[in-house]
């Protein structure tokens, strides 16, 4: 069962919190939710249906389903309680989705969107929830727009031919632009652009140099992928448009005169500053050389400096703490995410139902670091937390409920700061990862062990005398593990 983002976790914590945790004694099996494992592809404007199933099938009375995009509040659309619910609403979304009720009884809690726009293109996922159970799967939706045909003109002359342009508006995703000669054989494009407009669509642009003894014949067709349909144009050239292609002839006598007195005053100084120019050329190498050496001993000092605490900390993993789903080695130094629940006490101290798990010793004072290596399959998220943080209730990952952490979720690298995640695009997700505490001055920080550079550094908190641990969520089938 995929947990979702930090976010999704922490709002499933309110709707279980106000439920039974123990299944009665007559449950038979538990819920499971899938949908199609591939895209569901339908063009701009059309309408689309986003499938789901669910077993075993009840009454709709007891069935709630929320469909929901990257964050469970604002939804898609929801449905509880017997009917639909409109108050968080996606506005982009609003007048235009409709559940099939009529499928609930038998499973099926499909999702209809009307009119789909390019902006509807992502992943969807369906959660279902009865008394205490509940499960979510994820659909991808496609949207595609094929655009005009293209348009194509003669631009000038250049390079001994004619510049050939070929235009096209409309698409939807990004589309390319294919030459062809007359046996169907690509033609390589002297340049390639793409625009979008504030609908989202894309208008695509190339060119292409005609000579004539190259291809006078050629098509130009624009297409969201190879060897799909697309639309298409062809041109032909004659051969009195090639006449005026080269008037660098009528000037060539004249450059010619001008190219060998030039030449010979040319010969003539390189023998006279051939040394001199030889003399400078290795000045400048030299100083090329220990430039380099000075950028590489600065880029150490600043890694070093960002990223060698003092103390090293020795992080083994509490399995008190530990969510039922999460499997500890003997050692406390590696944890894996299983989709099966193990029959452990619920204790105060464990997390649930967030898959997260704590250090088992934690820091009042000093400057700590520790690293780990990740093997993502559901996503993750690394930091500290304090030790009062709530564990059984409504919370969300950020500092205000006592976390600091940065995390990969749904392809999205990202630092969980408040009141909005920010994005960390330029930076490759880590596969090790370094995890700094300076307990005194507050500062968390987090550096890419992979390419040794700083990743994000919290604003200075206060922790308030409270004791600070290693913390850790993660997806389905994610491995990690604390660094020797």
């Amino acid at each position: 069962m995929l947990c979702g983002s930090p976010i999704h976790c922490s709002l499933l914590a309110f709707v279980i919190s106000t439920l039974v945790f123990q299944v009665p004694q007559g449950h038979s099996a538990p819920l499971t939710v899938t949908a199609p494992p591939g895209p569901i592809t339908v063009a701009k404007g059309e309408d689309v249906l986003l499938p789901c199933r669910f077993s075993p099938g009840h009454n709709a009375q007891d069935t709630e389903v929320t469909w929901f995009r990257e964050q469970f509040l604002p939804f898609v659309h929801r449905y509880k309680w017997g009917q639909d619910q409109f108050g968080e609403q996606m506005v982009q979304y609003q007048g235009r989705t409709e559940l099939g009720k009529d499928g609930l009884a038998k499973g099926s809690a499909d999702l209809r969107i009307f009119h789909v726009q390019p902006s509807d293109t992502g992943n969807y996922t369906c959660f279902v929830q009865r008394g205490s159970d509940y499960d979510d799967a994820l659909v991808e939706l496609k949207v595609t727009a094929s655009g005009s045909a293209p348009l194509m003109a003669l631009e000038r002359y250049e390079h001994g031919g004619i510049r050939v342009a070929c235009r096209s508006a409309g698409w939807y995703p990004r589309p390319r632009v294919l030459w062809h000669d007359p046996h169907g054989r690509h033609l390589p494009s002297l340049s390639e652009n793409a625009t979008q407009d504030k609908n989202g669509l894309f208008a695509a642009e190339s060119s292409i140099i005609l000579t004539r003894a190259g291809n006078q014949e050629l098509s130009c067709s624009v297409q969201h992928l190879p060897h799909t349909a697309g639309q298409g144009s062809a041109l032909y050239v004659s051969d009195p448009f090639f006449q005026d292609a080269h008037p660098w002839k009528i000037a060539l006598s004249v450059a010619l005169v001008a190219v060998v007195t030039l030449l010979i005053i040319t010969v003539y100084l390189l023998k006279i500053k051939g040394k001199q120019q030889k003399e400078i050329g290795k000045q400048q190498k030299e100083i090329g050389k220990q430039q380099k050496e000075i950028e590489e001993q600065a880029k150490e000092l600043a890694w070093r400096r960002h990223a060698v605490p003092i103390e090293a900390g020795n992080v083994v993993l509490d399995p008190d703490t530990a969510h039922c789903e999460l499997v500890l080695s003997y050692n406390g130094k590696s944890v894996k995410r299983f989709d099966t629940r193990r029959n452990i006490p619920d204790t105060p101290e464990r997390f649930y139902p967030w898959r997260c798990v704590l250090g088992r010793e934690g820091f009042t004072s000093g400057r700590h670091y520790w690293e780990v290596e990740v093997e993502d399959a559901g996503g993750w998220a690394v930091g500290v937390s304090r030790e009062d943080v709530r564990r059984k209730i409504d919370i969300e990952f950020k500092p205000e409920e006592g976390i600091w952490a940065v995390g990969n979720w749904a392809g999205h690298f990202q630092a969980l700061t408040s009141p909005d995640r920010i994005p960390l695009p330029k930076i490759k997700v880590p596969k090790q990862i370094r995890v700094s505490l300076d307990y005194e001055m507050g500062r968390v920080s987090f550096f890419s062990v992979d390419e040794e550079i700083p990743i994000f550094a919290f604003p200075l908190a206060s922790f308030g005398g409270k004791k600070v641990h290693p913390w850790v969520w993660l997806g389905p089938g994610t491995y990690l593990e604390i660094c020797p």
